[in-house]
């Protein structure tokens, strides 16, 4: 039987949104959320062995083809969307990368705060399914409440000698 999932042991520190994959000639967004790294037990492994170690969780949630109006956090304040899950069309592509597998996550519902100057409030709302890819642990249904802020995109220049 699978474990359950030490829930209250996620810490949501900050969550980066930036351009997403293009969708059916559209643009969408992509998120992830940066959690505080902790240790688990591992439920597929015998804790008496000598060989035994816990899990270390230090993946972010991340999450694509989000179908927002904008990318402009003005714009996303005081909003809320639901959203279906997959396969249902609009669904976001969301995964965590946990016990060696992309675990999928089905994010069904964000809600935007008021902006401040530390950022975008943002809830979300949906079930990490960790039966997927055998992880130990039982799905579960969680609400992410952090601060939503813009990805600073880099300009990469190629420096030629000569």
């Amino acid at each position: 039987m699978d474990a359950a999932f030490p829930v209250e042991q996620l810490r949501p520190l900050h969550a980066e949104l930036f351009p997403g994959p293009q969708l059916e000639g559209r643009h969408t967004a992509s998120c992830e959320v940066h959690f505080a790294p902790f240790e688990l037990p591992n439920p597929n492994d015998d804790e008496a062995s000598e060989e035994y170690e816990p899990l270390t969780f230090e993946s972010p949630l991340r999450l694509d083809s989000i179908d927002l109006p904008s990318l402009n956090l003005s714009e996303l304040a005081g909003q809320a969307f639901a959203f279906p899950t997959n396969p249902v069309p609009g669904y976001i592509d969301g995964s965590i990368y946990f016990v060696g597998a992309h675990n999928p996550v089905d994010i069904t519902r964000i809600e935007f705060g008021r902006l401040t100057e530390h950022g975008l409030p943002v809830i979300f709302e949906g079930t990490w399914l960790m039966e997927f890819e055998a992880s130990g642990f039982q799905d579960f249904a969680v609400t992410i409440r952090t601060t939503l802020r813009l990805r600073e995109v880099q300009n990469h220049t190629d420096s030629h000698d000569g």
